[in-house]
């Protein structure tokens, strides 16, 4: 069915917390919220600030004690706008609706503006997102309010959204394993950086690597759709097996590789799996399981490739052993381990 304009369209022009009480508005009438949830999913998921901006509005609508006139009043509109023979409605009323949603608009934004400037995180956080991290070393498993299962990896944060037709992820750091329960039209979207991962229910990891500043996925069970910034020019479904990477502020994706189970899910038994792995990439992925920050000096290249099965119990002997193998000298202090590598 063709979609009226006059309900769908949003000015880009607009704030972003313009945006977000437009979407707020329509979302929160079941018969314009079925119709628009596409284009909805489409903006929540696009940008950290469409998001926190929803929330942020979200949280004080259930502060302020407001009817749903208002609300009930703008989708009114909306649907007499689509409607070939729109409903006249009294002046008086009309005008004393329109003045009491303006009033409320400007001052929605307004509040939302300075909350925002102020970055008050207290505000920022609807009743239904849920938090979760890890600290050194650490590997949580969590069932989601869904019942889907989550393994988070060390020093990792995802924050979980459940919406009336959207379960949403955000993962802001780390790696993180799902085993996702099939809920009919209610995809699982998992964002990290301008990237998304969009299932129905199946298992997959999505690793946010800081130091290659990419979002990595690898597919265990059915498929997967990865997208983009651009997410009508930049998707790829994916499947058992396969994996793809994708720049965390936009760009192409690399072609898709193949993997095993065993090394994608080593981590999850504690252990890290190495093979002709270049030593920047190597000290990146043992950092979630030491204290102390990890540095490398005199590195032009990845001349030294590392071969080796890495637990939480055996890194520290590990690293302590790298000198004697390899061209390297080892620095330790209170908080840092430093490499320096010399090729003489």
């Amino acid at each position: 069915m063709k979609q009226n304009s006059n309900v769908t369209h949003l000015n880009v022009e607009k704030s972003i917390d313009e945006q977000a009480i437009h979407w707020f508005t329509l979302m929160n009438d079941e018969g314009l919220a079925h119709q628009n949830q596409e284009a909805f999913t489409k903006w929540y998921t696009q940008s950290v600030l469409h998001r926190n901006a929803f929330k942020a509005i979200a949280k004080m609508w259930d502060k302020t004690g407001f009817t749903d006139d208002i609300i009930a009043y703008e989708t009114e509109q909306n649907s007499a706008l689509a409607s070939d023979k729109p409903r006249q409605l009294e002046h008086t009323k009309l005008f004393r609706k329109v003045g009491v949603l303006v009033a409320f608009a400007a001052t929605l934004v307004i509040t939302v503006i300075t909350l925002l400037n102020k970055q008050d995180q207290s505000f920022s956080q609807p009743s239904q997102v849920f938090a979760y991290s890890t600290i050194t070393a650490e590997i949580k498993r969590i069932t989601l309010p869904d019942g889907s299962k989550l393994t988070l990896g060390p020093t990792s944060s995802v924050s979980y959204t459940e919406l009336d037709k959207t379960r949403y992820i955000e993962l802001s750091q780390g790696r993180a394993f799902f085993d996702v329960v099939s809920i009919f039209n209610k995809p699982f979207i998992v964002s990290s950086g301008v990237n998304t991962v969009e299932v129905t229910g199946t298992a997959f990891e999505v690793d946010v690597n800081n130091f290659k500043k990419t979002t990595r996925v690898s597919v265990v069970e059915g498929s997967v759709k990865v997208s983009g910034k651009d997410a009508d020019k930049e998707s790829v479904f994916l499947s058992h097996g396969q994996r793809i990477s994708a720049p965390l502020t936009g760009g192409p994706m690399t072609a898709i590789t193949t993997f095993t189970d065993k090394e994608a899910l080593a981590w999850m038994d504690n252990k890290l799996i190495f093979n002709n792995t270049p030593i920047t990439e190597f000290m990146y992925r043992i950092q979630p399981y030491v204290e102390q920050t990890i540095s490398l000096k005199g590195f032009s290249s990845d001349a030294v490739t590392i071969n080796t099965i890495v637990t939480p119990s055996n890194v520290h002997t590990l690293l302590d052993s790298l000198p004697a193998a390899y061209p390297l000298e080892m620095v330790r202090a209170s908080s840092t381990i430093t490499f320096t590598y010399s090729e003489n």
